[in-house]
């Protein structure tokens, strides 16, 4: 049965939030002041989540509302923004981000919007069922939901994209694997005009080694923040890039640095970077990086640290340990952000705040905290 819900704002996730008598409906893909008449599918812990299935259920669609480009858009649950113009996105993405620093001093978020809305995207994981006969992405009960006309990955992915969906190609390709799983398309010279995707079967996700998916974005990222190293970490100074897979960010700098992460690709060939593999989340960890002095190698000055989705929840405890002069925090999570740097205030200023729109049309977005060590007071 339909209910009118009234949009009051957009959530963190980018959901629309009803309050009504009390009772809060989260319902994705709608704008504020908007009425929709949608149907409840999901109740859990005194909140539930509603859907409406068609244009015709606004009762009074936004003037900021647009049609999506994708015909995916409705039923898939990848992206969030299309219903709105890019603007009014990246004011929702700021204005989350907001949301989630209440305990943090005030400053100002830098915004750093994306050239290409659309297109973009070198990596898509997609889910298959071989009973059911169907591919693609989730959608808004969990379900597959075939995506054939995705537009956020880049040509060469879409071309492949296409390729597996032409009379049911993906099932010769799965013909030996377990009867669900998932198929990874991903492309690693989309910048350079090449078409050179791999397919990947059941394997963990970015199997090829990880990379920033938006490659544009990805080098605005690595220009941000090696000029802000530039600006505030002394030549000589040691950094310690942690989860720094290849080098990405840290390729450019001027210091000497020590990478360190569990999985990477084949180092860039950068005369200051020095590879160290361990998993850092593993309990030994920081014993493992304080033995590195016996090799040779300083105990850092600064800190680049660039932790999966979980984040770093002993952030605390590698500060404790090696006391550098400040560290740049690169998150996929605003939530995983504020609870790991929040508790490390009280050693730490946060200097600067900065939204980077990685995954226009989505949700998610990376935030970049820049905090340096507080003088010792007399």
């Amino acid at each position: 049965m339909k209910t009118d819900f009234r949009i009051e704002h957009i959530d963190p996730v980018g959901q629309g939030v009803s309050k009504e008598e009390g009772l809060i409906t989260f319902i994705k893909k709608t704008l504020p002041e908007e009425i929709v008449g949608a149907e409840v599918f999901s109740k859990k812990k005194g909140v539930q989540f509603a859907r409406f299935s068609d244009l015709k259920d606004i009762k009074n669609p936004s003037p900021e509302r647009i049609a999506p480009e994708c015909p995916h858009f409705n039923e898939c649950n990848g992206c969030d923004y299309q219903h709105t113009n890019y603007t009014k996105e990246l004011e929702f993405k700021k204005n989350a981000l907001q949301r989630h620093m209440f305990k943090f001093p005030k400053l100002e978020i830098g915004v750093h919007g994306a050239k290409r809305r659309l297109g973009y995207r070198n990596r898509l994981q997609l889910h298959y069922d071989k009973k059911k006969k169907i591919l693609g992405l989730m959608n808004y009960k969990q379900e597959i939901t075939p995506v054939p006309d995705c537009k956020i990955v880049d040509p060469s992915v879409a071309y492949e994209l296409r390729a597996l969906y032409a009379e049911n190609n993906w099932l010769r390709v799965v013909e030996k694997e377990p009867v669900k799983g998932h198929v990874e398309l991903y492309s690693k010279d989309n910048h350079n005009g090449g078409h050179n995707v791999k397919v990947s079967l059941n394997r963990p996700y970015a199997n090829g080694g990880f990379t920033q998916v938006n490659y544009e974005m990805n080098e605005k990222l690595r220009a941000f923040i090696q000029k802000k190293a530039e600006e505030l970490i002394p030549p000589k100074a040691v950094v310690y890039d942690l989860f720094g897979g290849n080098g990405n960010l840290t390729v450019k700098f001027r210091n000497p640095t020590l990478v360190v992460d569990k999985y990477r690709t084949t180092p860039s060939p950068s005369a200051h970077q020095k590879f160290f593999s361990l998993d850092l989340y593993d309990k030994g960890a920081i014993r493992s990086l304080i033995g590195l002095k016996a090799n040779g190698f300083p105990r850092p000055d600064w800190l680049i640290i660039d932790p999966p989705r979980s984040g770093l929840k002993n952030l605390k405890d590698f500060l404790n340990e090696f006391k550098p002069d400040g560290f740049i925090f690169i998150a996929c999570e605003a939530t995983s952000f504020t609870r790991d740097t929040v508790g490390v205030l009280d050693q730490y200023d946060l200097v600067s705040v900065d939204l980077f729109d990685l995954f226009p049309s989505t949700q998610h977005f990376e935030t970049i905290g820049i905090f340096t060590r507080r003088a010792k007071r007399e």
